[in-house]
């Protein structure tokens, strides 16, 4: 199983009863396969979104709706600090939905860029963007000071994030931002080894011309860390 998948598959079991998650919730958080689907590409939840249900501030959030997260916040300003029983704060989620207009409202309004996810992941705003691929959020998170060295669970940082998805843009990104061409996690693998994990041989490639490296130890770095 991906690090990905992982991620989401510990987001739904950290509720104390599954009656918490909402339908609209679970679509938005449930992995099609070994990744998650962006929102606005991701057709359950669509087709939810399509019967106009009464959102909560959360899935406000997670679907990108400015306009709603804007009126709840003129109602209740403390929402851009508050937090989901699955352990995301409401940035975590405006990260994962790609919208940029609803990432700025709660950073203007105080929420913490760089607050760790309350599951055994620790994950990141910006670590949460990039589960799902959106780079429009990471860009602005980052521009306004996300730490692109953070290590959630097992020492991932973003960059082995981006490159396990394939995302030469996103690695891009994060390296003009500080990230290290050579971050190891905890057992030793680096963007490279994320790279061929996630059958991304042309960016593995490209991450050495960059200077990266292929990880020199016993342990097969292709395979899944679990």
């Amino acid at each position: 199983m991906r690090l990905i998948t992982l991620v989401a598959a510990a987001a739904l079991t950290q509720m104390s009863s599954a009656a918490e998650m909402s339908p609209v919730l679970r679509a938005l958080m449930t992995p099609r396969g070994e990744a998650f689907v962006p929102p606005a590409r991701n057709e359950p939840l669509q087709a939810l979104l399509r019967q106009n249900p009464k959102l909560d501030f959360f899935e406000m959030c997670g679907v990108g709706d400015a306009r709603q997260v804007r009126e709840a916040l003129q109602v209740d300003p403390a929402l851009a600090h508050s937090w989901h029983p699955i352990g995301w704060s409401a940035l975590h989620f405006a990260a994962f939905s790609g919208d940029v207009d609803t990432v700025t409202l709660l950073l203007d309004r105080g929420a913490v860029i760089d607050a760790r996810a309350h599951t055994r992941f620790l994950n990141t705003p910006l670590q949460a963007a990039l589960l799902s691929g959106q780079i429009s959020t990471a860009r602005v998170l980052i521009q306004r000071g996300a730490d692109v060295l953070m290590r959630q669970q097992g020492g991932f940082a973003p960059i082995h994030e981006a490159a396990l998805l394939g995302r030469q843009d996103i690695v891009d990104l994060l390296l003009a931002a500080g990230a290290e061409i050579d971050a190891r996690a905890n057992d030793g693998r680096t963007p490279v080894t994320e790279a061929l994990r996630g059958g991304h041989v042309e960016l593995a490639s490209y991450l050495r011309t960059r200077g990266g490296k292929d990880a020199a130890i016993a342990a097969d770095l292709t395979k899944s860390p679990d």
